[in-house]
């Protein structure tokens, strides 16, 4: 874990514009930084900062062929858990799928949070329950009071921090382990009754609880390029659905050209068969074919490290990336300090070109797109996309 303040550091260290112990200036500091920003950007259009791939997952909406995708677009995810510092705790998810770099928003949630690392929770749909680190900190006190608990009424007698509500998850001894608030009762945040998930006895004394769970949004930043696609179908047995159950198809990916020899784009079928990602400046379209009236769609995409919020944002970057972009930005300052010594501008060029040739090699991965016969002559696929040609074969 670092902060682009200490890769500033380190590149004005490399120039010789700091001795070893001392730390710039906020004027250099803020320079160097806004120039940081600056190789973000360029490495970004150079397809240089894609360093994980990315699972977005949407539920289809029936005739809807185009979706949007980046901040207030219409793919995101919808759940209810509550932050803690700079731990978010996801209790249920409404809709959508959880992944890292997405934008998380809700009431005096500060701008620009981002989940950065999954802890006990997977991500998806699946696995999707449990905490997730942020890149900023939420302050919600813990609630700590004290109270007395008869049957499944807790008497709350006095709070020293936080609110109570329903949702709250209570601890202390004696209490059995997810014992939870479930209805208010003389009480509404502070002293009171309230209604909990356990019957207990339990005489006074000091207790703590989660936070009350609360609404929150997310959405995913704009991707630079679809990758693959599938789509998952749900089964029934016996006319029910089946818990966690479902088919997984593949989606072709198309490029511009492909998608413009489609004839009919809003021919309906039953889930979509292939997919064309169009990027703009903020947000992207996702266009599906054919016209679905089911499904889950699961794309993988390119996604960039978005720009740093300040200074003192802490960043994981996979390996090598913290050397590079101290090496390019080492680069890029040395002209601002005057420096010129030749063996100096040698090594610290030579560095940023090899550290910037590894990076580029290991993400500039040729980009997976189907040919228009995979995509759309699907009389003789072995999977049920025979529907769509009315189970004719060619």
């Amino acid at each position: 874990m670092t902060t682009p303040n200490d890769i500033i550091s380190r590149a004005l260290k490399d120039i010789g514009a700091l001795e070893a112990g001392e730390v710039p200036t906020p004027e250099a500091s803020q320079d160097a930084f806004d120039m940081l920003q600056d190789i973000l950007d360029q490495w970004s259009n150079e397809d240089m900062m894609v360093f994980y791939k990315n699972e977005i997952i949407f539920n289809v909406t029936p005739g809807q062929t185009q979706y949007t995708i980046g901040p207030g677009g219409q793919i995101g995810a919808v759940f209810t858990g509550y932050i803690q510092n700079n731990i978010l705790t996801i209790t249920q998810l409404t809709s959508g799928g959880i992944s890292i770099n997405q934008t998380v928003t809700g009431l005096n949630v500060p701008s620009n949070t981002t989940i950065t690392q999954m802890l006990s929770g997977a991500g998806g749909q699946v696995n999707e329950l449990g905490t997730y680190l942020l890149n900023t900190t939420f302050v919600n006190p813990t609630p700590t009071f004290t109270a007395s608990i008869s049957g499944t009424t807790l008497n709350v007698s006095a709070i020293s921090q936080g609110t109570l509500g329903v949702g709250c998850v209570i601890s202390g001894a004696g209490i059995t382990a997810g014992t939870t608030i479930t209805a208010l009762g003389s009480g509404s945040g502070g002293t009171g009754s309230y209604t909990i998930s356990n019957s207990l006895t339990i005489s006074s004394e000091a207790m703590t609880a989660t936070p009350i769970p609360v609404n929150f949004n997310s959405y995913y930043q704009r991707p630079l390029g679809l990758r693959s696609a599938f789509v998952r179908v749900n089964t029934t047995s016996n006319g029910a659905p089946i818990t966690g159950g479902g088919l997984d198809y593949p989606v072709a990916v198309l490029n511009l050209e492909q998608y413009e020899m489609i004839g009919l784009k809003t021919l309906n079928g039953p889930w979509p068969k292939a997919v064309y990602y169009e990027p703009t400046e903020t947000l992207g379209n996702i266009y599906l074919w054919p016209n679905p009236s089911q499904g889950q769609m699961h794309i993988f995409v390119d996604q960039i490290f978005s720009r740093f919020t300040t200074q003192f944002d802490n960043i994981n970057l996979p390996q090598g990336y913290n050397m590079a972009l101290r090496w390019c930005l080492a680069e890029r300052l040395m002209p601002m300090y005057g420096k010129a010594s030749p063996t100096q501008i040698q090594m610290i060029m030579k560095f940023a070109a090899q550290a910037k040739s590894t990076v580029k090699r290991t993400n500039m991965n040729p980009a997976i797109t189907s040919t228009y016969a995979d995509a759309l002559l699907v009389g003789r696929q072995k999977d049920a996309g025979w529907i769509l040609s009315g189970g004719f074969f060619r």
